[in-house]
């Protein structure tokens, strides 16, 4: 039991742990340039040409090229050089005072990452959850996340597309492939980015329409009988007119088993393509057209219980699953009638998405203009079971529809100044409708049924800033001003026996929230040496507010809007490359103070005393920790590369519902001061590998070895609390030095090691948990014209 009395204490131990840790790396960071010192000796370089994909090079108006002292000399190193564009504009982010990681094309293929789960495998303090092995997915940056599966609120991640946004969960975990990169920003992310990212942002860069005729097919074939084919064709049309059509297929993979049933669970049937056409009718002017769908007709996944279930009965309990890879799926006659299943149905997630954007660009002589406008459109159709049970404890239906309409018309600077610029305006709309079903018939004889639309409009202004004080000092500045109105129209929580409403007069019209604030960035970036950069950053991000909307007896309270959270982030860093070691060392440590935070809390049923889940703001709390990435070729053909990050926080101010009782025959929650209480977060995780090339004649044998460890993630609950893991992979492949062909094998998980990848309960007594993926394997074979 928490000692609300020590809790003043503890709370005060961590503020000053965190603020000490963060002065503490601004004194040692001039100790981490003394390496550095001794790869200045030589006159610097004139910098080279900046490139975004092989063999295509930015034009002088578009490319930021930094004065000479700072340049990242990389001709001799064996360290890859990656360019992002996670500033609006391509540059090195060694050059840019945030936290960034980069995952290549070659780790998602040497990986096998197929989607946005497998990404926190490869980097840094990146944590994915599915919410109760729903389809929609938890993100959480630096212990900031947002755990919901409901559909209308938002992440504190946001996801783009080249930069397109998605603020709809769902509608992003789709297949990946084709990707050229994906970049990771750690942090609020706030003026150029918009609302919603204060966790940070994840960029998917995908390959672009190629100056010749290029194509290329891969097949892989894995464990579980599990299938993958892509392939691309891409080229030009004329002079003008370059196109690259892409797809990809996914089929089979049921690795989970339910022994009463005698079926498996997990097989997946996925399709998607995309389209991307660039026409450039000048040097002036460029417009680039991409249009994308994707199609899921896969089986959910499935729960297990960890712990035998009490729901029904504390004395004479169910047992719990036999195996982490068993799970069981059910439900009653009444609630099949209600959501058109039958009592046997297999969890399922079906979802589809389609869209389109069109990005206009026009260089003039001292700045560019460029209008990004997109339309999105995502429908869910999900069946869950959250009680590895055949009974009918707590089933879940979701039916929901949306779309996303939005336009960005930014102007940026194009010239080599000491001044470079961007600023904007942007709008958005999203609308929803969502249906959402729960089944309890064993459990109270109810079904639940929750219906809603929602509509959010955004509009801000944004803009930043960077001067180049001296060729090796840099002043960075931006400031976003957003407006949001977000409407739940219609919403009605109704609960039925028998398939008759019980509670008709549970409704509300109409419920609305609007908000008008500011996200800012100032940013001082120092270069001691040709290839090093020292900064302090401070950044404030701010995350939309929402509705809870869960089953709930009283519409009131369901519909009653949690405020916006508010994150002020303080972080210094080092990034440091050593071209004559083929080392590059990055580093950094942050502070947040955290106001409104958005938690999980419960209300309790005054009828049955059921929990209830519900958000509330947390008043204020705090994070801090560190992060760093090594990456170095010692010799030749031999590259090794290790990240990791910790991080640690706690409510500094924060009374929560922990528990119930009963008052003159009604249930009433009873709250808690959990002040000084620790966040649920990883303390610390990493990731690495190390691979070697052999030239074998006129062939290149690659093999590899990679891990990922992260320990215990505890929680308020202790039956959200997550077991720390440790997960070991392979890679191996074979290919011609300059072929056009490669044969790869891929294995996951190798030591077959049991976890799991979220805990937590949907009803009392019925602890579930998702496991993570057994040891899989998979063999590929690419080629290419």
């Amino acid at each position: 039991m928490h000692d609300v009395h020590t809790a003043p204490y503890r709370r005060n131990a961590l503020l000053v742990r965190g603020r000490v840790a963060l002065i503490s790396s601004v004194a040692l960071l001039p100790f981490w340039n003394v390496a550095a010192a001794a790869e200045d000796s030589a006159p610097a370089k004139k910098p080279a040409q900046i490139s975004t994909r092989k063999g295509e090079t930015l034009p002088s108006k578009t490319a930021h090229v930094r004065p000479a002292p700072k340049t990242q000399d990389h001709e001799a190193s064996r360290v890859e050089n990656v360019v992002v564009t996670s500033e609006r504009r391509a540059d090195s982010p060694q050059n840019i005072g945030t936290s960034i990681s980069v995952v290549s094309a070659k780790m998602l293929e040497n990986r096998n990452i197929n989607n946005v789960f497998d990404l926190q495998y490869a980097t840094p303090s990146l944590q994915i959850q599915p919410s109760y092995g729903s389809g929609q997915y938890t993100y959480t940056i630096r212990g900031v996340g947002f755990n919901n599966y409901a559909s209308n609120n938002s992440p504190t991640v946001g996801i783009y597309i080249d930069e397109v946004a998605n603020p709809v969960p769902f509608g992003i975990n789709g297949m990946m492939f084709d990707m050229q990169r994906v970049e990771v920003l750690r942090g609020p992310q706030g003026t150029l980015y918009g609302r919603n990212t204060t966790g940070g942002a994840i960029n998917y860069i995908t390959n672009k329409p190629t100056d010749k005729l290029a194509g290329g097919v891969a097949v892989q074939y894995g464990r579980f009988d599990s299938g993958k084919i892509d392939g691309y064709i891409s080229g030009p049309i004329n002079d003008k007119l370059k196109f690259r059509l892409s797809g990809e297929t996914q089929q089979g993979g049921a690795w989970q088993y339910n022994p009463e049933a005698k079926a498996h669970l997990g097989n997946v049937d996925r399709g998607a393509a995309r389209l991307l056409v660039d026409y450039a009718p000048s040097e002036s002017w460029k417009l680039e057209w991409n249009l994308h769908g994707s199609r899921d007709r896969s089986d959910g996944t499935g729960v297990y219980a960890w712990e035998p279930i009490t729901s029904l009965s504390s004395t004479n309990p169910m047992p719990a699953s036999s195996s982490r890879y068993n799970t069981r799926w059910g439900t009653s006659e009444q609630f099949a009638k209600e959501t058109g299943l039958t009592p046997d149905q297999k969890p399922y997630s079906h979802i589809d998405t389609g869209g389109s954007s069109l990005r206009v660009e026009k260089h003039l002589r001292d700045f560019t203009i460029t209008n990004l406008a997109s339309y999105d459109y995502m429908q869910r159709d999900e069946y869950d079971n959250f009680d590895d049970s055949s009974l009918s404890l707590a089933d879940v239906k979701f039916n929901t529809r949306a779309n996303v309409v939005a336009d960005e018309l930014r102007f940026s600077s194009n010239t080599s100044g000491r001044l470079h610029w961007i600023g904007g305006i942007y709008y958005g709309h999203q609308w929803l409708n969502d249906r959402y079903q729960s089944g309890f018939q064993a459990l109270y004889n109810t079904d639940g049924d929750v219906r809603y639309s929602q509509t959010v409009n955004t509009i801000s202004g944004f803009g930043q800033v960077t001067y180049d004080l001296t060729p090796k000092l840099q002043l960075v500045g931006g400031i976003r001003l957003e407006h949001e109105k977000r409407t739940l129209d219609n919403v009605y929580a109704h609960y039925l026996v028998g398939g008759v409403v019980t509670n008709p007069q549970n409704s509300i019209a109409q419920q609305s929230q609007s908000y008008t604030l500011p996200s800012a960035k100032f940013s001082i970036q120092y270069h001691p040496f040709s290839h090093d950069m020292t900064y302090f950053t401070f950044s404030k991000g701010v995350k939309s507010g929402g509705f809870t909307v869960y089953n709930s007896s009283d519409v009131t309270q369901m519909t009653n809007p949690f405020k916006p959270e508010q994150l002020y982030s303080f972080e210094v860093g080092n990034k440091l490359i050593l071209p004559r070691y083929n080392l590059r060392v990055n580093a950094d440590f942050f502070y947040y103070d955290y106001f409104d935070r958005q938690v999980q809390s419960i209300a309790y049923s005054p009828t049955t005393g059921s929990a209830i889940g519900l958000f509330v703001n947390a008043p204020r709390s705090h994070m801090f920790g560190g992060e760093y990435e090594i990456e170095w070729s010692p010799i030749p053909g031999l590259h090794v590369a290790q990240s990791g990050a910790y991080v640690e926080g706690a409510y500094d101010k924060f009374s929560a519902v922990t528990s119930s009782k009963q008052v003159n025959g009604v249930w009433v929650g009873v709250t808690q001061d959990v002040s000084g209480r620790g966040i649920e977060v990883p303390h610390f995780t990493a990731n690495g590998s190390v691979d070697y090339t052999w030239r074998v004649g006129k062939y290149d044998l690659v093999s590899g070895v990679d891990y990922s460890l992260r320990t215990t993630s505890t929680a308020l609950n202790s039956a959200n609390t997550i077991p720390g893991y440790t997960l070991w992979g392979g890679y191996i492949s074979f290919a011609p030095h300059k072929g056009h062909w490669k044969i790869e094998g891929i294995g996951r998980n190798i030591t077959d090691k049991h976890y799991d990848v979220t805990r937590g309960y949907f009803v009392g007594g019925d602890n579930i948990a998702v496991a993570g993926r057994p040891a899989t394997w998979e063999v590929r074979v690419r080629a290419d014209f």
